[in-house]
């Protein structure tokens, strides 16, 4: 299976992605804060550090503690399933319907409503794990995803080209340019990959190419390179250069939506 690639596919109405590829790792070190507490609505008993009576769901709290669980929950036989909240009272008001709404939610992976969020909760993040290595993140504000978005790249460039050099010096990237992110981000509302095991490097230049996805996806289609190529379509080529440490985006397709408008 090609497994050095992102897939995304965001709605910014509704505030949420779904991606594969992008990490535990990336996402609790994109985000602005670390969350205090968190209410495991994976029923992830055997993990927490606390228990809310009124919910009947485990917690945990404390920032290091969610850090660690963040990144090591994957790790578990449960998958991991999450939001924020600001204090045990809020948590303590809740409904009975609002509680079945996290019932809902951890079930079926969708919110009943519109989005996940609660003005009781004050909650920031929704994080759900899913079968065949995909996730979907909500988040209160959309652009938290820029910069998880940008570490994931990093990251997985870092990987190809360890993978390539037998002696692999350490690349120090420089941040990519917003404009760039925004492009991206664009073209996602039907899903794109970035396929750093297609890619190659040329005279300093690191190429990675785009896909569109074509058709809904529900599951892995990049078993192998044919099989991702039967399902999507070229629409051009993310290249960092090594020399000037510049990043540059090239499409050679139409914008689907301008996120400004949503």
């Amino acid at each position: 299976m090609l497994t050095n690639l992102i897939y995304l596919k965001v709605n910014p109405l509704d505030r949420f992605t779904i991606t594969w590829g992008i990490s535990a790792g990336d996402y609790i070190n994109g985000i602005s804060k670390i969350p205090q507490n968190i209410l495991m609505i994976n029923d992830d008993v055997e993990n927490s550090n606390s228990f809310n009576v009124h919910t009947k769901f485990p917690t945990i709290t404390g920032r290091s503690q969610v850090r660690n669980y963040v990144i090591q929950g994957q790790k578990t036989n449960l998958l991991p399933k999450w939001m924020d909240y600001q204090t045990k009272d809020g948590l303590d008001s809740l409904s009975d319907d609002e509680i079945a709404d996290l019932l809902y939610l951890a079930h079926m992976d969708v919110p009943r409503q519109r989005n996940p969020f609660s003005v009781k909760l004050g909650n920031e993040y929704v994080y759900l794990g899913g079968s065949n290595g995909f996730t979907r993140f909500y988040f209160r504000n959309f652009q938290e995803l820029d910069h998880i978005l940008e570490l994931s790249i990093k990251r997985h460039l870092r990987h190809q080209r360890n993978n390539k050099r037998i002696f692999a010096r350490p690349i120090q990237m420089k941040d990519i340019n917003p404009e760039i992110l925004k492009d991206l981000l664009r073209f996602s509302v039907n899903g794109i990959i970035i396929a750093f095991e297609l890619g190659q490097e040329v005279r300093r230049q690191v190429q990675m190419p785009l896909f569109r996805v074509t058709k809904r996806q529900t599951k892995v289609i990049w078993g192998n390179e044919n099989q991702l190529l039967a399902n999507t379509e070229p629409i051009g080529m993310l290249t960092y250069n090594t020399l000037s440490n510049k990043w540059s985006l090239e499409l050679n397709a139409k914008v689907e939506q301008d996120l400004n408008n949503l």
